[in-house]
């Protein structure tokens, strides 16, 4: 058990330890807020795969989307459209709706994660 000194401080190699932990904590908790948070920017690598990946998907053949140069008009556009969500976007590209084909099976979930990551990131 870690000992305590009377300022409630934890003391000697229990501290190390402690601070080890916090230090190895510090950058996952960070990627896991930028995940969680839609306001949050998307880090440049991501924007870049989600850019890709929208053109590899042929998405602006139906949506338009300018940052990904896409001018779509059967989908809805995406640009301007404040209702899209990660998670909303996450489920259309996985199950499809309508007229929208899912993509779940054919990309994998990581792929459809960034690409939904992206769209709401990029949606001026």
């Amino acid at each position: 058990m870690a000992r305590f000194a009377a300022t409630g401080f934890i003391t000697g190699k229990h501290a190390l330890g402690a601070l080890a932990f916090v230090a190895a904590a510090l950058p996952a908790a960070s990627v896991l807020a930028s995940a969680e948070d839609p306001t949050a920017p998307l880090a440049a690598e991501k924007v870049e795969q989600g850019r890709q990946l929208f053109a590899d998907w042929s998405c602006g053949t139906c949506h338009a989307l300018s940052d990904a140069k896409g001018t779509g008009s059967i989908g809805p556009a995406l640009d301007g459209n404040p209702a899209l969500s990660h998670d909303f976007v996450k489920d259309r590209v996985t199950n499809g709706q309508g007229a929208m084909p899912g993509f779940g099976g054919q990309m994998t979930d990581e792929e459809i994660d960034v690409l939904s990551q992206y769209i709401v990131h990029a949606k001026k």
